[in-house]
């Protein structure tokens, strides 16, 4: 495994001080409230998008969220297995993180949508 990521956000109060990274092989999803890492192999992936806060839409995302994200712009990953299948995060650049993971995962799964 490559261990240098080709992204890795910012902490802040907006993701509740945790990392979120993106390697050529896999996603890394640190979570303080789950008290684990996530780690997503790229060929896992069914799709990443932008999402809007829940102010600009109606109803929140469902799936399990790492920081408070229906509360701004983030990012929805859907895997293919799991017990939750869909995480909502919040990168300190959600447009960037989606861009850099379009980048890695294959067969276009990835995509902008964000409403």
């Amino acid at each position: 495994m490559n261990e240098t990521p080709i992204y890795k956000s910012k902490r802040s109060a907006r993701n509740l001080w945790q990392e979120y990274r993106i390697y050529r092989d896999r996603l890394e999803l640190q979570s303080w409230i789950t008290l684990r890492t996530f780690v997503v192999s790229v060929q896992a992936i069914r799709g990443i998008e932008l999402r809007p806060p829940l102010f600009r839409r109606k109803g929140m995302t469902w799936g399990l969220k790492l920081d408070p994200a229906d509360l701004f712009r983030h990012v929805l990953l859907t895997r293919t297995s799991g017990l939750m299948k869909r995480i909502a995060f919040t990168p300190d650049d959600p447009e960037q993180f989606v861009a850099v993971a379009s980048s890695v995962v294959p067969d276009g799964r990835a995509g902008g949508r964000d409403g």
